[in-house]
């Protein structure tokens, strides 16, 4: 599997390169890392009313607040680096075995954050009753 995920990984690195730099100045730049699977943390803050969250579960809250979104941004900040490393190593043509180390790196990254939500997730499925995150859950889909 890994055989086809660094062919795969640098076409995305490439094709990323090329369209960022395709853009007018008036235009969105592409999003450097891939989008979130599960959001749920400012799902549960914006509603906390609503979920009636009890003490315990707000100061929970506040304390995941205060910490994981820190963890997260510095982790993102090492990948887009590591983006940047394989976007640069592609332009200027370095050697194949490089740009692979690279590409590599940048799905250990991707892998990373991937998890990193969804241990939020489980965070969130303990700290909340069943009901609540049926409820978190319904919100975050737009139920």
């Amino acid at each position: 599997m890994k055989r086809f995920l660094l062919p795969a990984l640098l076409a995305l690195a490439t094709a990323t390169s090329v369209q960022a730099g395709s853009h007018g100045k008036n235009r969105q730049q592409p999003r450097e890392l891939s989008a979130p699977i599960v959001r749920l943390t400012p799902v549960i803050k914006k509603n906390a009313d609503a979920l009636e969250l009890t003490t315990e579960q707000r100061a929970d809250l506040q304390a995941w607040l205060s910490t994981m979104p820190a963890k997260r941004k510095a982790l993102e900040a090492e990948a887009l680096q590591a983006r940047a490393a394989l976007r640069s190593a592609i332009l200027t043509g370095a050697p194949e075995a490089e740009r692979a180390a690279l590409a590599q790196r940048v799905g250990d990254y991707e892998v990373k954050l991937v998890t990193m939500r969804g241990k939020c997730v489980d965070h969130w499925r303990a700290a909340l009753n069943a009901d609540q995150f049926a409820q978190a859950l319904s919100i975050l889909q737009g139920k």
